[in-house]
């Protein structure tokens, strides 16, 4: 029996819905909401490392190429050739410190030869503390110059500070083994003969970070060369932090990092612990995308943070290529977005507040005349038609409604002596089955046939026949209804029935085993009355299997039949068809022996590969319920000998008890079909790679 489920009043109900319809509502309004301010804020943090990608670019291309056209200038200058000696070297520094007053991104600009000789200029805040306190540094506006010459022992480093009006400090002059040819710009230069750009390293003097540019003398004899610091860099991608606690990294084609935004420093209210720790791992997502060679906008949890963690490639420069990458705090992408939502949060609330509000006072309205149909529905839903006074109201879809009801009731009170009550009521009884649709369950499906129908439904008039079906099928369908089955279908002279549906049945497995016996009786019985009256009788077949398959309703807009799809179906008609092959009655598979091996006598009658397939089966006969296992002990002790001995190819022992089986059953099919397999067996020679699974080569 169902249990009563718990009801509500219909304002009540009324009210239930309002709120299910306005609060998903309005929560999909401010998802929507939230999902576009967030969208415009990654689009702005999109755009922020967009802009800053193209000023890395610019600072790498444009910044960096416009020097180097310089540098062509210079390399084509006569001044600057290789054979003009030490001679020209006061032109030479004049134009380098000339070029240092133009570009200030430039560090350093020098003249390296091939028989050694360099010649310098640099800016001194490129230097380190030490370095320019052994200048006596005062202005930064000043210039440190250089000149290296000389071979072996007697090379020499000459160094001066030069202000902006030409004075000079006193030289200081000391040994070096500062070779320009050595240096990356010339070396990467010189093979490549034309303007390069080298990886960063650290520069010979200042020891800081940098990278350098070389363009090779017109002529050869010699590289021009410029250094260019990473801190301008730095300063540039800490002007884009996206947010506060953002980190920005320029990183090195190879995956090593060279610059990185200044952190958020701790004393500082808003900033977030675990700055070194979301360093390390950008580093990592940058050297994953270099190994890649793609770039990489995902998100990480880093501390119980979550970070946007973005790369993008710059295009290459000058043959070296850098990345920009950036971790930014999803929580500080959203702060906005936050707010925003708390307000249209509360005004939400408010608007369904009044929404509610409004529907109890028109559910007041209705409630009393729904009361009145919701009885009177529910007497038709029990099949109760006696109540013919129409619910009467002032609301035009009441009424309407009401109308509605007494055609409903009218319709099912004729449609109710087409369609037995019963029936009605065990489909009423599952939910599940009156869906539209079908729903995933295992079932036991029964397959059944006439033998030789075909043949007696040419010697029978279409009437008489049709009569003696109708019969055959009643008897039949008894025994399938009196076992909780469900006769899906009738098809010409077959049945299809399954188990386990409409209503569930947990012991849909025996239940089905039951009523193929019980049908297999009622038929054999209802045969031999016919055929005492001289007329012919029906031997029916029959094929049982258990499986997966979705049930329920099934067919087109205007009408629909309660059934089942699945592979199941079609196994159970085979079965059905196998009877042929062993002259047995009832054939199952082991899905269904197995699980029910304590409730009936089986007979593992073979093993078995269909046609068309690979895949082994089991099938069984039933030979009755366990009660009456004595009965066949000593048949299934013979018939459990002779398989085993043909299962190992020791046939003539297996004729021998297939023999004894036959005598204790006259005219058992199984035996009469195994015997003749072992004899042809005998005949010509036990199969190759046999282990008893008999292929079917037919259906």
């Amino acid at each position: 029996m169902t249990a009563r489920r718990l009801s509500i009043p219909f304002s009540a109900t009324i009210l239930l819905l309002m709120a299910l319809v306005l609060a998903p509502l309005s929560s999909a309004l401010l998802w929507l909401g939230w999902r576009s301010v967030e969208s415009l804020e990654q689009r702005s943090a999109d755009s922020r490392v967009a802009e800053l990608e193209k000023a890395v670019e610019r600072f790498l291309t444009d910044g960096l190429r416009v020097v180097v056209y310089v540098g062509l200038t210079l390399a084509d200058s006569p001044s600057f050739a290789a054979g003009e000696g030490a001679a020209a070297d006061d032109e030479r520094r004049r134009q380098l410190v000339a070029l240092l007053g133009r570009h200030p991104t430039v560090a350093g600009a020098f003249v390296g030869y091939a028989d050694g000789r360099l010649v310098y200029a640099g800016r001194p805040e490129s230097f380190s503390p030490t370095e320019r306190s052994d200048f006596g540094v005062v202005d930064q506006d000043a210039i440190v110059m250089r000149v290296v010459d000389g071979e072996g022992p007697a090379r020499r480093e000459t160094s001066w500070l030069q202000a902006p009006d030409g004075t000079r400090s006193a030289e200081r002059v000391r040994p070096t083994n500062y070779d320009p040819r050595n240096r990356p710009w010339y070396v990467e230069a010189e093979k490549a003969h034309d303007a390069v750009l080298t990886a960063p390293y650290h520069f010979a003097w200042s020891k800081h970070a940098g990278i350098s540019s070389g363009v090779p003398l017109y002529g050869g004899g010699g590289v021009i060369g410029f250094d260019y610091t990473l801190e301008t860099l730095s300063q540039l991608i800490t002007t884009y932090k996206i947010t506060p606690n953002a980190i920005i990294m320029v990183g090195h084609g190879v995956g090593a990092v060279e610059v990185e935004s200044e952190g958020c420093v701790g004393a500082i209210p808003g900033c977030l612990p675990g700055d070194t720790e979301v360093r390390a791992a950008l580093k990592d997502v940058i050297r994953g995308a270099v190994v890649s060679g793609h770039g990489v906008d995902r998100r990480i949890l880093i501390g119980g943070q979550l970070y946007r963690a973005i790369v993008r490639r710059v295009p290459e420069a000058l043959g070296q290529r850098f990345v920009v990458a950036a971790a930014v705090p999803v929580a500080e992408l959203a702060a906005s977005s936050r707010v925003l939502l708390e307000r249209a949060a509360g005004t939400a609330a408010v608007a369904v507040g009044f929404a509610i509000l409004g529907a109890l006072l028109a559910s007041l309205l209705v409630s009393r005349s729904v009361g009145r149909i919701a009885a009177k529905t529910e007497r038709i839903r029990n099949l109760d038609f006696t109540d013919r006074v129409p619910v009467q109201s002032r609301i035009r879809e009441i009424v309407r409604l009401s109308d509605a009801i007494e055609r409903m009731r009218e319709g099912l009170e004729i449609f109710g002596r087409y369609v037995s009550k019963d029936l009605v009521h065990q489909i009423m009884r599952s939910p599940e089955s009156s869906g539209v649709g079908g729903t995933r369950r295992e079932v036991t499906v029964m397959f059944t046939d006439i033998e030789g129908f075909s043949r007696l439904s040419e010697t029978m008039e279409p009437e008489l026949l049709t009569s003696r079906l109708s019969r055959y099928f009643e008897v039949l369908g008894t025994a399938i209804s009196a076992n909780r089955g469900m006769i899906d279908k009738y098809i010409g002279d077959s049945i299809m029935a399954f188990w386990n549906a409409p209503e569930p049945d947990p012991d849909h497995i025996a239940n089905a085993c039951r009523a193929a016996l019980q049908a297999a009786a009622a038929g054999r019985a209802l045969s031999e009355r016919w055929q005492q009256r001289g007329r012919p009788g029906f031997r029916t077949r029959f094929g049982l299997h258990t499986g997966p398959a979705v049930v329920g309703n099934v067919g087109a807009r205007e009408r629909i039949n309660y059934t089942l799809v699945g592979a199941v179906a079609n196994q159970a008609s085979r079965l059905e068809g196998m009877n042929k092959v062993y002259g047995t009655e009832v054939l199952a598979s082991g899905e269904v022996a197995s699980p029910t091996a304590d409730r009936f006598v089986w007979r593992h009658i073979d093993r078995i590969v269909a046609v068309g397939t690979t895949e082994m089966h089991d099938i069984h006969e039933p030979l009755g319920e366990i009660a009456s296992a004595a009965d066949h002990a000593e048949l299934l002790a013979h018939w459990q000998a002779g398989r085993t001995a043909y299962a190992e190819g020791r046939f003539e022992a297996a004729i021998a008890c297939f023999g004894e089986v036959a005598a204790l059953r006259p005219g058992d099919g199984p035996s009469r079909v195994f015997i003749a397999r072992c004899a042809e067996f005998l005949r010509l020679g036990t199969p190759e790679g046999w282990n008893g699974v008999w292929h079917h080569d037919a259906k």
